[in-house]
Parts: structure tokens; sequence; C-alpha cells
């Protein structure tokens, strides 16, 4: 095994964003994936890649500490979603790639036939709308108008200079002892 190389010990770790990080591992047959760095109470999936696909292999809720154990039947590379994006995957940028645009496939799907708030068949969660930007403008306009009507601090009346006192008869500081 090359220095360097991400499996040891049996033990992979994954690629991660936003502050996720996590590791999988092979045992009987079956991926193992710890992961922390999620909100408490966020619903994590663990997919596997397959070709051109990817089938939904576990949903864990991260627990109060962000971290969630995700298991599944091995075979593929493997990646958890949260929310309609990949934070963890094993391997290169070409499986995060592949991962991405497999969800956003699936987002395709599940909008043209459920616009609702419920989950898909692969636990997948639409994403919420975007704000009006009429509403962002409004609200970004009443923040100015409250940082505007703070009252004014007064002003600080200024410190005189420091002055150094003056030199006294005994060692000097920075002198080392004999």
């Amino acid at each position: 095994m090359e220095r360097g190389d991400p499996v040891a010990f049996g033990y992979e770790i994954l690629r991660g964003r936003q502050g996720v990080t996590g590791h999988c591992r092979e045992t009987e047959g079956k991926t193992v994936v710890q992961a922390r760095g999620f909100q408490p109470g966020e619903r994590c999936v663990l997919y596997a890649l397959m070709n051109g696909s990817a089938e939904m292999r576990d949903e864990q809720t991260a627990d109060g500490n962000g971290q969630a154990v995700l298991t599944g039947a091995g075979g593929g590379p493997v990646f958890v979603a949260s929310g309609n994006k990949v934070l963890l995957w094993q391997g290169g940028e070409e499986n995060y790639l592949r991962a991405c645009d497999w969800i956003k496939r699936e987002q395709k799907k599940t909008g043209e036939t459920q616009n609702d708030a419920s989950p898909d068949h692969d636990g997948i969660l639409p994403e919420p709308a975007a704000a009006e930007p009429e509403d962002a403008q409004r609200i970004l306009v009443r923040d100015l108008e409250e940082i505007q009507m703070e009252p004014a601090k007064p002003e600080s009346v200024p410190e005189p200079p420091y002055t150094l006192r003056p030199a006294g008869t005994g060692e000097p500081v920075d002198a080392l002892p004999d």
C-alpha cells in the first residue's frame, strides 16, 4: 500500500463537503459508513452507484452529535446525500459528479410527477422554494432602516499618549543571569 492511499486497515476515508466527514469499511459483504458533521436530526441516505444510476442502501437520522452510521449491501462506490445534496462520497471527483448527476435526474423525474413536500420513493425531499426577489429586497430595506435608526453612540474622549517611566538603576529586563 502506497503512502497517502485512502484505504488503510480495511477503512477508506470518504471525501466530504460542507463539514461532513466520514469513512467506510467492508465487512461480511456489507458496506458500513460512519459519518459526522450533519445537523442533529438531519436525514442521511446511503446510495451505491451502479451503471448510470444509484440504489438506496440505508437511511438514518443523525443523532444529537450530528453522527450517523449507515449500512448497506456491498457493490459499487457509495455516497451519502441529505436534502438533495451529495455530502459524502467514495472515490474521486468522477464519483461525486456521477452522484450529483443522478440526484439531479431524480429531482426532474419527481418534479414532473410530484410537487408536494413529501419524500419521493428514494427518500429525498424536494428543495424548498427560494424566496422571491421582492421579499429579499423588502427584507434588505427593513434591515437597513433598523441599522440607521439605532441611537448614535457618544464620541469617546481621546486618551493621552503613552509615556515611558524613567530608567531605573537595576539590571535591564533582558539581562542574562551570571
